[in-house]
């Protein structure tokens, strides 16, 4: 006779990998997303607004808005991809090196082929 089969959720919590089950649960008002879009458009209009009205000297504006995006994208990354949240290891942590990683290579080989163009012509 064929053993009964059990459900996903119950396999997943034998082999140890409960944090692999899904989580669907009431839950409340979005709270921290509402809050986390508002200062996303905080810092958007902020870094607009510095820039149309010249209120620094270059180096400096770019230092603010670069400082604007960087809290911009730890942000989104903490509130929108949950990269707080992880229900076992932090296993997001080496792709997102990665793209990061990859992301500074590609501004890296623009910024050079620029200048090298401009040398050129």
């Amino acid at each position: 006779m064929a053993e009964p089969r059990t459900a996903p959720e119950e396999s997943a919590r034998e082999e140890g990998l409960a944090f692999l089950e899904p989580r669907v649960h009431a839950e409340g008002f979005p709270v921290a997303q509402v809050f986390g879009y508002a200062g996303s458009i905080i810092l958007t209009f902020g870094s607009f607004f510095l820039v149309t009205r010249h209120l620094m000297p270059p180096v400096v504006l770019l230092a603010v808005i670069l400082t604007l995006a960087v809290g911009q994208a730890a942000l989104q990354l903490g509130v929108f991809m949950h990269i707080r949240e992880s229900r076992g290891p932090a296993w997001q942590i080496v792709p997102l090196g990665l793209a990061f990683f990859i992301a500074l290579g590609l501004i890296g080989m623009s910024v050079w082929i620029m200048m090298f163009k401009a040398g050129v012509s």
